[in-house]
């Protein structure tokens, strides 16, 4: 059986693990061929993706390096064509109060989780104009309703991709492409769980409708959902998947 982005190519950000990892699995299982840039080798989404049968292509990139981002879109162009989807994921996450971030950890923080989205839905636009349906998603936070200290710079830079989200969507929409965001609460990676101690997942939790710990495969589907046909009509959205925690 065919799934809703069969003949499809998606290109994931920061998919080598975690949530981008779950993702790249989870459009590869609806029928997409998946291109990962990370800085991180991402031979274990390689073989996930390889189990679906789709096509996959991957390279080391530093999402706030242009020149990076430019030449691996060509690449992706030439090794699976041009891409219908893509999943702005990568991120820096960085637990510090003002008092205690560096200005090269503020700047940083927004080279990644800014800098990076803008950059690399510029490097594609040819290529989601080329698809005539293209879809942008834009993994966000729900942290900023209301933030959590300590983490200024991260949630600082998440607001920030949430009014790039709704600009970008206003000026894409005339070549119909959507763009949307996805703003997860506290998701249960191995980067989470090693750096975030277990009584904050407890806590964010308790501060739920749904009470239990989120999962990577809580924002892929919503991921899939919004990159597929069955969401052209939804553009300029931020998509709350935070278990009711901020019931915006």
């Amino acid at each position: 059986m065919a799934g809703r982005l069969t003949g499809r190519t998606a290109v994931v950000t920061g998919g080598s693990t975690g949530i981008g990892q779950e993702i790249a699995r989870r459009l590869a299982a609806e029928g997409a061929d998946i291109a990962v840039a990370d800085i991180d080798p991402a031979d274990e989404t390689r073989d996930l993706v390889a189990e679906t049968g789709r096509r996959f292509f991957s390279d080391k990139v530093d999402v706030s390096d242009e020149d990076a981002i430019v030449g691996f879109a060509a690449r992706v162009r030439r090794e699976l064509g041009a891409a219908d989807i893509l999943v702005n994921n990568a991120a820096v996450v960085l637990p510090a109060d003002i008092a205690h971030v560096t200005f090269d950890e503020w700047r940083r923080t927004f080279a990644v989780n800014v800098d990076g989205p803008f950059l690399t839905s510029r490097a594609f636009l040819p290529d989601l104009k080329e698809s005539g349906s293209g879809q942008i998603v834009n993994i966000t936070s729900a942290s900023s309703w209301p933030p959590p200290p300590p983490f200024i710079s991260y949630v600082s830079a998440k607001g920030a991709l949430n009014g790039f989200t709704s600009v970008l969507a206003a000026d894409l929409a005339v070549h119909d492409i959507t763009v949307n965001g996805v703003a997860a609460s506290l998701v249960r990676t191995a980067t989470a769980a090693e750096n975030m101690s277990e009584s904050f997942f407890e806590q964010t939790v308790r501060m739920q409708n749904i009470k239990r710990v989120q999962m990577p495969a809580d924002v892929s589907g919503v991921v899939a959902f919004l990159a597929s046909d069955d969401a052209a009509f939804i553009t300029g959205q931020i998509v709350v998947a935070d278990g009711g925690s901020t019931r915006r």
